[in-house]
């Protein structure tokens, strides 16, 4: 009770701030208020307030005559565009950050507003696009020296490449950003390039390659202390495991990234281990522990909304004949 109320303090004291510099004339310290509001209100969970807050700002940076000072705002505004997966804004305000940085020639910024470019671009399915700005960012990087930026756009260009179905240029950016992060203390960093490389492999049927690497990866997460990278891992490895014939192996690894994401109240994500977990059940035949699960899954399907639930019910239903045909036959 006691967070909650802090949090409202500050949620109130930002409000209050906001209106002190609109009425003292200050566009620039408005607009940059209302984004932390925005960013503090989606932190708490508060949508429509977020989205109030963010519309505010907009309509503040519409406003406003000249773009000095405002670059860092204008990104992270969009940033919170972008989460929202309102793409357009997203890049409308990163293309003006980009102008503003542009001509303070800011070319760390520049680099970082790419990047950002990019992923918008990326999330419109505007692949070439994105790969453009991703390679712009990385030749500033290469100039600038920038040694913790630049495995993650090498990551960002694998990661497309794969969704262009360039799994050889994937491979060969992701191994290259993994070359990039040696002697780098990013345990996390490290985790997700190992990550990568596993899927890489896994889409080209080379199952023992991709375990390796994806234990390598579920090493470095663990060590970061980062569940919720831990428990994707751990179920990319269930579904190698499995298709190696490890069952077993399979369902513990299932098992550890549900108890992982329930433990972080994941609910949203819980249900894919937690559904992978009762269709190793159903191919073991066991139909009454894989309809026990399936029916856990599916409480969570109708408490949050779960886009899968369609997708659960039929897998439900699908055990359930295996289960009575199982019947019929003893």
């Amino acid at each position: 009770m006691g967070a909650q109320a802090d949090a409202r303090e500050m949620v109130n004291a930002l409000a209050a701030r906001a209106r002190a510099h609109e009425a003292a004339g200050d566009r620039a310290a408005q607009l940059e208020t209302l984004a932390n509001l925005a960013a503090l209100l989606r932190e708490l969970g508060d949508e429509q307030g977020m989205r109030r807050a963010l519309d505010q700002a907009y309509r503040v940076a519409l406003d406003i005559e000249g773009g000095e000072g405002i670059a860092q705002t204008l990104h992270q505004l969009g940033v919170l565009y972008h989460r929202e997966g309102a793409w357009d804004k997203a890049l409308e305000l990163y293309h003006w950050a980009y102008a503003v940085q542009a001509e303070a020639k800011d070319r760390m910024g520049l680099a970082m507003t790419l990047g950002s470019i990019g992923e918008a671009f990326q999330g419109k399915g505007e692949f070439q696009k994105a790969l453009e700005a991703y390679q712009e960012s990385l030749d500033l990087k290469t100039k600038l020296q920038d040694a913790r930026g630049l495995p993650l756009t090498w990551n960002n260009i694998g990661t497309l490449k794969a969704k262009m179905g360039d799994l050889g240029g994937a491979m060969e950016a992701f191994r290259e950003s993994l070359r990039l992060q040696e002697g780098l203390e990013d345990a996390r960093g490290k985790a997700a390039t190992l990550a990568n490389i596993g899927s890489i492999h896994q889409r080209r049927g080379n199952l023992r390659e991709a375990l390796l690497a994806l234990e390598q990866s579920l090493a470095h997460y663990e060590q970061a202390e980062d569940p919720p990278g831990a428990a994707n891992t751990l179920n990319a490895l269930g579904f190698v495991r499995r298709r190696l014939g490890d069952l077993d192996g399979a369902y513990q690894s299932y098992a550890r990234a549900r108890d992982m994401l329930q433990a972080s109240g994941d609910l949203l994500r819980v249900t894919v281990p937690a559904h992978n977990m009762a269709l190793i059940h159903e191919e073991r035949e066991e139909y009454r522990e894989a309809l026990r699960i399936m029916e856990e899954v599916i409480a969570i399907d109708k408490r949050i909304g779960h886009p899968e639930l369609r997708q659960d019910l039929e897998a439900f239903g699908r055990i359930r004949e295996k289960l009575d045909r199982q019947r019929d036959a003893r």
